[in-house]
Formats: C-alpha cells, sequence, structure tokens
C-alpha cells in the first residue's frame, strides 16, 4: 500500500508545520497504546483469535453445504464489516454459484421482508443475526419476523438448525430468545465496540461464509497493526497528523472518494467508523463516501469550487491486468478516445482520476492519494486497519474516547410510551 500526502500541502491550506508537529505527538500516543490498560482499546488490540477463526470455519462450512440462501439480521457495526467483506468476495474473485447467496437485511422496511420471503425458500435458507449489545430494536424486530416465518413453516422443530446468533457475552433479550429455540449463539467480547469489531465474528462469519480465507484477512490486519505499533509503518499516523492539522484550517469534511467499485461497501463502513468515533465534544469530521468516477458527474463541482472545508482521500488499485479491451476499429471512431487505442478499459478510469487530482491541484484544493496493489483479503485486512488506528490515533489527538458513542446510548435509552 502506497500513500502519499504532497499534495495535502498546496498553497499552505493544511500548515506543514502543524502536520510535522503532531507526527511528535503521536509517537507519544502510539507508546502509549502499547502500554495501554484500557479494556476498550485492549480488546480491539487483542481481537485476533486463532481457535474463534476455527470455529467459524466450521460453521461457515455448514452453511455452505446445507443453505442457497444465508441472511444477515444486523445493523450499523453489525453489518457494514461484513458487507465490505462479502462485496470483495463477490467483485474481486466473483460470486461462486456452489456457495450461497448472502444478503444483508438492516432496515426495517416491510416491503424488504415481503421481497425476500417471495425468493428465499426457508428449508434452504440459514439466518445470522447479529447485535453487539443484543437489544438492538431493529434486529430483535427482524428475527421475531423470521422465527414467525419458520414456526408456521415445515421447518418448525428445525428452527435450530437454521439460525445462529452472534452477541455479547451475558443476559440479553436476544440471547434469551436464541436459547428459547437452542438456538446457537457465538460470543463476542463485551468491550469489543461495534465498529471496530471487523476482525471477530461480526464480519469474519460472513466472509468465512463467502468464501474468503479469513486468516488472510487478519494477517493482513496484524501486519499494518504490528508495523504500525513499531513505528516501522507511518501511514496511520501521517493521515491522523493531516486530519488534525486540517482542523486548525477550518476543514471539517472528509471525502473518501473510491476509484473500484469492489471499495463502495468499504466506504459506508468508513462513514461509520470516523462519525462515531470522533463526532463528540463539538469535534469530528463529517464522512463523505464518494465514488469515481461516477461521482464526477455530480459531487465535483462542489469539490472544486464550493467552501473549502474538504480534505480528500483517493483510493485506487495499482494497475491491473485487465480485462477489458476496446475496439480499435471503434475506437477510432472517437476522436477524443484515441488515447484508449490498444488499452484496456482500466486506462480510462485511471485517466478519470488524474484529471480530478490535476483539477484539485489547480483550485488548490488538499488531497492524499492510497494505492493497493490488489483488492483481495491480505489487502482488505490491511487497508480497514489502517483506517481504525487513524481514527483511534486522532481520537486521541483530541483528547476524545474513540470507542464510545453516548449520544447514540442516550437513542437507545428512549422509550416509547
Amino acid at each position: 500500500m502506497k500513500h502519499n500526502i504532497n499534495s495535502c500541502f498546496v498553497d499552505n491550506v493544511i500548515k506543514k508545520d502543524l502536520f510535522k508537529s503532531s507526527l511528535k505527538k503521536i509517537n507519544f500516543i502510539i507508546d502509549q497504546i502499547k502500554e495501554s490498560k484500557d479494556p476498550l482499546l485492549l480488546s480491539f488490540l487483542k481481537q485476533f483469535n486463532n481457535y474463534q477463526k476455527e470455529k467459524l470455519n466450521k460453521l461457515a462450512s455448514y452453511h455452505q453445504k446445507n443453505f442457497k440462501d444465508v441472511i444477515i439480521l444486523g445493523t450499523g457495526g453489525s453489518s457494514k464489516a461484513g458487507r465490505t467483506f462479502v462485496q470483495i468476495a463477490y467483485r474481486t474473485f466473483g460470486r461462486n454459484p456452489k456457495l450461497p447467496k448472502i444478503t444483508f437485511l438492516e432496515n426495517i422496511d416491510f416491503q424488504d421482508f415481503n421481497d425476500l420471503f417471495k425468493k428465499i425458500n426457508l428449508k434452504k435458507t440459514g439466518i445470522i443475526v447479529i447485535s453487539k449489545s443484543g437489544e438492538t430494536n431493529e434486529t430483535l424486530v427482524q428475527f421475531l419476523i423470521f422465527l414467525s416465518k419458520y414456526k408456521k413453516s415445515s421447518q418448525k422443530n428445525k428452527i435450530h438448525k437454521h439460525f445462529t446468533v452472534v452477541t455479547k457475552k451475558g443476559s440479553s433479550a436476544l440471547r434469551n430468545l436464541a436459547n428459547d429455540f437452542s438456538i446457537e449463539v457465538i460470543d463476542l467480547d463485551n468491550n469489543l465496540s461495534g465498529r471496530f469489531s471487523a476482525f471477530s465474528p461480526v464480519g469474519l462469519l460472513p466472509a468465512a461464509i463467502a468464501g474468503l480465507n479469513i486468516n488472510k484477512i487478519t494477517e493482513g490486519a496484524l501486519s499494518l497493526l504490528k508495523k504500525s505499533l513499531k513505528k516501522q509503518q507511518r501511514t496511520p499516523s501521517e493521515g491522523a497528523a493531516l486530519h488534525y492539522a486540517a482542523q486548525n484550517s477550518k476543514i471539517n469534511i472528509s471525502v473518501l472518494l473510491t476509484y473500484t467499485e469492489r471499495l463502495r461497501n468499504f466506504g459506508f463502513w468508513h462513514e461509520q467508523l470516523m462519525a462515531e468515533s470522533l463526532g463528540k465534544k463539538n469535534i469530528g469530521f463529517t464522512p463523505i463516501h464518494s465514488m469515481g468516477a461516477t461521482d464526477q458527474h455530480s459531487l465535483l463541482q462542489l469539490f472544486l469550487e464550493g467552501p473549502k472545508d474538504k480534505l480528500i482521500t483517493f483510493i485506487t488499485l495499482k494497475k491491473q491486468k485487465d480485462q477489458i479491451k476496446i475496439n480499435n476499429n471503434l475506437i477510432s471512431k472517437v476522436k477524443k478516445l484515441s488515447f484508449l487505442k490498444k488499452e484496456s478499459l482500466n486506462k480510462l478510469l485511471d485517466f478519470e482520476m488524474e484529471k480530478v487530482c490535476r483539477l484539485l491541484n489547480e483550485y488548490k484544493r488538499p488531497y492524499r492519494t492510497i494505492i493497493l496493489n490488489k483488492c483481495a483479503e491480505f489487502e482488505i485486512g490491511y487497508l480497514m486497519m489502517n483506517f481504525m488506528l487513524e481514527t483511534i490515533i486522532l481520537a486521541y489527538l483530541n483528547n476524545l474516547n474513540p470507542f464510545d458513542q453516548p449520544a447514540i446510548d442516550k437513542g437507545k435509552s428512549i422509550k416509547l410510551k
């Protein structure tokens, strides 16, 4: 993974001196992270459980052999990492028709349920229910709806064979329901924050069912983590220092602009990571996920001539051995596309990103680029850990707790009369 930050200091919009001084502070923060006894931080750092991965692989194999569809019930941090991994599986390697189709049901729109029940065969469907707290209203209602369907079906005496629950240890509404129907429960560490749980069963079970090698995912994450804590990999520190310096230039919007469809769901995952971890005490960035080249035709005007309140992060892939070639005879009919002669479709995507970078330089808008070698298991684990560490470090620079979400918790405590 390559990280280029040179264009962040264009026209001194982001002060380079403040960036450098922030990096010095971050050296002390990394030392504190290594020595910390904070149970929330320790749960994040130690979520890589080899025994649990063996168990998840066995459970994934069971779903692969017995079901044509797997429905994952959960919302927020209980679904976004899984969605990210499954999209990598389907987009990078192509969905294996021998494996079950995975569908995430995050919301409670009745039409989604009606449409889904028309498409699936309950006998050949597995349901995974994920809620860290075990008390999420939407997920509990989804669970009850599916239980009701199964109780009325030919599978009413085999409910425990179709359902799996993932939740924290101890009593909860979700665990109690699971126990009532003898449904297997996978335990989560009670101190592990949902948005930081990608490398726990929350993210790894859907990944394994989709056919990804979850050992490689965690190898990538651990590689980045170990190098960063040894101060051998500076990308998370540089990202945190950039955002910290940007705050002082009244930049409060962080745009993630991804130039591969395989990272669309990664962008949604990153939005929650940044918003919930940093949006506290009147501090924080508004995260925007944007897709290149699509959003060049909708949001680019704002990025170039709107308020100078944005730091843009490009993520793209190293030049790939493509793929789709464009017919030379047809290309010759469109003069403006002559540069694509004997080239692949990927060349056009590269050109579009290069064009945006040039425009950002011209309009003196700060941006950085991250280039991935490829979009596979090791790389996505590495990338996700990079942004997790970047977010944690930035929170500590601002004297914030990256793992709590007091306003969200307050909302969950509100009860209908």
